[in-house]
C-alpha cells in the first residue's frame, strides 16, 4: 500500500490508501467507458488488498484510482472531501480554499511522479510540512 494515515474515516483507525494511475486511451481500453475503467481498477485493488487490511491490519482500505487524462474515481472524491473537511476544522479555513489547495498539490504531485517515472530524479525528495501553510489563495 502506498499511503497509511490515521483518523481519516474513524478516530485512531489506520486507513490504507493505494494509488493506481491508468491511461484510458490505451488500445486495450478503447471499447470501455472511463467510468467502467475506474470501477474495474477500484475492484482490482480491493480484491488485492481489502481482505488483508480488514483482517490483519484492522484498518480501512480505499483505492485511489486516477486516469492520466485528469479524471479520478468516485472514492478519490470521497477521500478528498473528507481530507478537506478535516483540514478546514484544524486550520479554521474555508472549504473552497482548502479543496483548491488540496487539488493543486495533488495535481503537481501526480505530475512530478509521472516526470520522475519517465526521466528519473537527480535530487533528494522534498518533504512537505502543512503545519505552517496558509490555505488562502492570494
Amino acid at each position: 500500500m502506498d499511503i497509511v494515515c490515521q483518523g481519516l474515516w474513524r478516530d485512531m483507525e489506520a486507513s490504507y490508501l493505494d494509488v493506481r494511475v491508468f491511461h484510458p486511451n490505451a488500445p486495450s481500453y478503447q471499447k470501455t467507458s472511463i467510468a467502467q475503467l475506474h470501477k474495474t481498477h477500484q475492484n482490482q485493488k480491493k480484491m488485492a488488498y481489502l481482505r488483508r487490511v480488514l483482517n490483519v491490519e484492522q484498518g480501512s482500505f480505499t483505492p485511489l484510482v486516477f486516469a492520466t487524462s485528469g479524471g479520478f474515481a468516485p472514492e478519490v472524491k470521497r477521500v478528498l472531501e473528507r481530507l478537506g473537511a478535516k483540514i478546514c476544522v484544524k486550520h479554521q479555513e474555508g472549504m473552497a480554499e482548502t479543496m483548491t489547495f488540496i487539488r493543486q498539490k495533488l495535481r503537481f504531485s501526480l505530475l512530478r511522479s509521472t516526470l520522475v517515472a519517465l526521466r528519473g530524479t537527480k535530487r533528494r525528495v522534498i518533504q512537505f510540512d502543512a503545519s505552517e501553510t496558509d490555505f488562502r489563495l492570494t
